[in-house]
Formats: structure tokens, C-alpha cells, sequence
């Protein structure tokens, strides 16, 4: 009797450490990264091929995204204990060794299975160091974001190009590498199509980040009518960034017209809310926009899988939404 009781005691225990480790992630918005890396994946190949590499690349993503939000509340602790008393960290569920350790330990993780997806062997793609560079980039700004730029106001740009990298991470093992030069440009390694939808992406997350600063006690009328401009400029360059795709033929949607009005409905909802938040300024306004602003990365990807990979592959990453909002009803997003 007395086994079987500490037997189920420490299956609890670990169970409440997962469930503490969950909440520390954010797990719900680890669907958004998914998302948006096979997207971009998706895009560059027309499909999940080599799958090696998307499988490497996906890890990699994952990785340095749990890195950030463990980093986060790492550096964020004391805030947290006045503050956010509730967070794993000041609630005493994960001690701040324990988290500095995992956020550490994760950012490497990111790198090196980045790294391993540029060398993962392919019949039809070279050997690149492209997703090493740009993991390490996303890696470097993540720490920055989390530790001095968070109280600045570059913080949403940082934020911003933290998922700029995200989206190029996903396309880096399929981009063919160029000869090395000392004057080889940023554009010759990336196709600007490819930068351009990143942009997008970074845009949108810089709004999204805008309006939510100061959330918690109703944010100020200012940031978010910036915030809901910008992320309408992020949205604006989702849209049409496609039409600089030169070859057209392995396209499964036409940029001209289709794609712009889905990427248009797909926004509608979340710009509806950023306007009906800054006109009448309150924390739960605010936290609803900012929640749907970022799950909605999750349909913007589907867009973007279905242009290159076809309406299957849209409907593959559309259904992470379904457990990205039953999980969000337990976890925080923000």
C-alpha cells in the first residue's frame, strides 16, 4: 500500500512538472512555429521533401521558440514575483536554476539541429550552411529581445525579427547556397520573394507586439493604433509579397487576386478587434486581440502552404489551430 501510494505520488510530481514546464513554453504557441517553418518549407520544396530536413529544421524551430520563453521568464523573474506570482518560476513549480539551465541548453539544441538540416543528405540540394547562420541569428536576437531590449522600445522590432528569422529558418535548408564572395549580398543567398513574405511576418508580429505592451492595465490608445497600422502593413505585405515569385507554374494559387482576398479574411477578424481595442482601450480587449493575433499565424502559414504545396498541405497545417485553442484554454499565449 505504502509503494503504490508513493508510486502514484511521484507520477504526480512528474506530471505537475511537465504541466509547469507547458505552461513555462507557452505550449500553445509552439503550433504557430510549426506552422510558419513548414510554410516556408513548403513554399521553397512544393513539398515535404527532402523530409529529413524539415523534420531537422522543425526540431530546430522548436527548440530555440521554448528556449525564448523559457529565457523569458528567466530574466523576467523578478517582475514576476511582483507582478505574475502565478508564473512556474515565482510559483516555486520550476526553480530559476532549473529554467536558466533548460532555456540554455534548448537555444544550442535550436542551433545544432538547424545546422544538421542544412547537411542532411538530398539528391536534389546541396550542403548548406545557410540554416546554421540564420539559427544563430534568431538565436542572438532571442537573448537580446529577452534581456535588454524588452524594456526598450525596440522591443517589438526585436520581437518582429525574431519571426522574420523563424519564417527563414524554414526555408534556409531548401535555399541553394551561391558561391561565398566577400561580396555576396544578403539577397543573392535569400530570394527576395522569400524575404519579402518574412517581412511580412515580422511586420505583423512588430503590431502585434505594439499592442500589447502595458496589456495588463489597458495599454496605452497610442501604441495600439501603431500597432493595429502595422500589423495591417504586415498583413498588406503577406498578401502581395507573392507576386514576386517569377516562376508561376508550381504555384497551386493565383497571386493576383486569390491569394491577396484569402490572406485578407484570414486578417479580417484580428484587425477588426485592434481597431475595436484601441478605440475603447481594456485589458480583456486587448488580451483577445493579442491571442488571436498570434494563433492567426497558424491560418496565414495554410495560406502559404496551399501556394506551394497544394490545398492538402494547407489543411494539414490549418488543423494545428484545433489543439493550438484547446490548449490556449488552459495555457497562457501571452
Amino acid at each position: 500500500m505504502n509503494s503504490t501510494g508513493a508510486s502514484s505520488g511521484d507520477s504526480e510530481m512528474r506530471m505537475s512538472k511537465w504541466v509547469a514546464w507547458a505552461h513555462l513554453v507557452r505550449l500553445p504557441n509552439v503550433f504557430t512555429i510549426v506552422a510558419d517553418i513548414s510554410a516556408a518549407f513548403l513554399l521553397i520544396s512544393h513539398g515535404p521533401h527532402p523530409v529529413g530536413r524539415l523534420v531537422l529544421v522543425l526540431l530546430g524551430g522548436i527548440s530555440l521558440y521554448w528556449a525564448g520563453m523559457t529565457l523569458n521568464d528567466v530574466f523576467d523573474e523578478h517582475i514576476d514575483r511582483e507582478q505574475r506570482a502565478k508564473r512556474p518560476i515565482p510559483a516555486g513549480w520550476i526553480s530559476s536554476r532549473e529554467a536558466k539551465r533548460g532555456g540554455w541548453i534548448l537555444l544550442f539544441l535550436g542551433i545544432t539541429f538547424a545546422t544538421l538540416s542544412g547537411f542532411f543528405p538530398s539528391v536534389d540540394l546541396s550542403t548548406t550552411w545557410l540554416p546554421a547562420l540564420v539559427a544563430i541569428a534568431l538565436a542572438i536576437m532571442i537573448v537580446a529581445y529577452d534581456g535588454p531590449l524588452k524594456s526598450t522600445f525596440l522591443a517589438p522590432t526585436a520581437m518582429g525579427s525574431c519571426r522574420f528569422l523563424s519564417f527563414l529558418l524554414g526555408a534556409s535548408p531548401c535555399i541553394v547556397s551561391p558561391p561565398a564572395t566577400p561580396f555576396t549580398a544578403f539577397s543573392d543567398w535569400i530570394p527576395p520573394e522569400i524575404l519579402a513574405i518574412a517581412s511580412g511576418f515580422g511586420l505583423y508580429i512588430i503590431g502585434v507586439t505594439t499592442m500589447a505592451r502595458r496589456e495588463a492595465i489597458g495599454g496605452s490608445r497610442q501604441n495600439l493604433i501603431i500597432g493595429a497600422l502595422t500589423t495591417a502593413t504586415g498583413v498588406l505585405c503577406l498578401a502581395f509579397a507573392p507576386k514576386m515569385i517569377s516562376d508561376t507554374d508550381l504555384l497551386r494559387l493565383d497571386t493576383e487576386s486569390v491569394f491577396p482576398t484569402l490572406i485578407g479574411l484570414i486578417s479580417l477578424p484580428v484587425l477588426l478587434r485592434a481597431v475595436g481595442a484601441a478605440w475603447s482601450p481594456s485589458p480583456p480587449k486587448i488580451m483577445v486581440t493579442i491571442k488571436a493575433g498570434i494563433l492567426t499565424i497558424i491560418p496565414f502559414s495554410a495560406a502559404f502552404a496551399s501556394l506551394g504545396a497544394g490545398p492538402v498541405w494547407g489543411l494539414i497545417l490549418f488543423s494545428l489551430m484545433f489543439p493550438a485553442l484547446l490548449l490556449s484554454a488552459k495555457f497562457r499565449v501571452t
